[in-house]
């Protein structure tokens, strides 16, 4: 598991990366944190990422976007308004898990057991003061911490996109 605080500018960075290296390697990318953390903002830099050229909104009210990328279709849900895992089919949740292309889910909890097995997993939280290097201010930092389960690449890693803001490896 890898740990980093990041701030917007090296959440973007390090999105953008994760992107790229998700669409080549078509994993499917299952995304948490409290409402406002910045799931969308990482996803968007991970679309930036993965070729895609137009914009990137949150699919709060369509559940799922469907974007252009550099290797074909990039998928981007957004499970925030389910209220029980079995509302997933509805949405086309069977295209998404077998999707050959990067596939973002925000409230990816929400999901319950019916997340693929192979995965990547990125938990974005806000940073508290005593995660804040150099007395920054702790509304702008974000902890993202993040790990791959089954058969996927490593997930890259977040600490060179710190910028002295903190990263640990666990």
């Amino acid at each position: 598991m890898r740990s980093a605080v990041l701030d917007e500018a090296g959440l973007a960075r390090w999105g953008r990366e994760v992107g790229a290296i998700a669409d080549r390697e078509e994993v499917f990318v299952a995304l948490t944190g409290p409402l406002g953390a910045g799931k969308t903002r990482f996803t968007q830099a991970a679309c930036a990422g993965a070729g895609v050229d137009e914009a990137v909104t949150s699919p709060t009210y369509t559940l799922v976007h469907w974007y252009a990328g550099e290797r074909g279709p990039v998928g981007h849900a957004d499970l925030y308004r389910l209220r029980d895992p079995s509302e997933l089919l509805a949405l086309g949740w069977e295209e998404l898990e077998a999707h050959s292309g990067a596939v973002f889910v925000e409230w990816a909890e929400r999901a319950g057991e019916e997340l693929p097995m192979d995965r990547w997993e990125v938990r974005l939280e806000f940073a508290d003061a005593a995660d804040a290097a150099d007395g920054a201010v702790a509304g702008v930092l974000r902890r993202v911490t993040a790990r791959g389960l089954g058969r996927v690449p490593p997930v890259p890693d977040p600490g060179p996109y710190a910028d002295g803001a903190g990263a640990s490896a666990c």
